[in-house]
């Protein structure tokens, strides 16, 4: 086991996207590393398990172009209920309307898992990027 994965064992994430393949690739490379991940199709999905089990999850993951509530309005929903949670934003699209500077990371599709553990880490304010500053 690395030190990534010993950092990571304990967190529980909420991971929104409606692309299924998408969803569930990620969603499995997350399980195997995480002690639990909560799935969601759209905004709205999410949002609803956010409230739900916030005092439970430790990061937020996002899509942002999808049915029924987008991303965007279930972050604004998110922060209104903990301005600190941490989010990360993933999103194929480079435009100002994809992305957020009130999010931890904002990281582009094709995701480079690698990059996304790394992104988690430090969002979650494990990552040695964190104790250096």
């Amino acid at each position: 086991m690395t030190h990534n994965d010993e950092l990571l064992k304990n967190l529980t994430i909420l991971y929104v996207e409606d692309e299924v393949n998408i969803r569930e690739l990620i969603t499995r490379f997350l399980k195997r590393r995480v002690a639990a991940v909560y799935e969601a199709q759209n905004g709205k999905e999410g949002l609803d398990i956010y409230t739900s089990h916030k005092s439970e999850i430790d990061l937020v993951i996002t899509d942002i172009q999808m049915p029924v509530m987008d991303g965007m309005a279930m972050i604004e929903e998110i922060l209104i209920q903990d301005a600190a949670q941490p989010i990360i934003i993933t999103t194929a699209y480079k435009d100002s309307s994809h992305t957020s500077d009130r999010v931890c990371r904002n990281i582009f599709k094709p995701i480079n898992l690698e990059y996304l553990t790394e992104s988690i880490l430090f969002c979650v304010g494990m990552s040695p990027e964190n104790e250096a500053s």
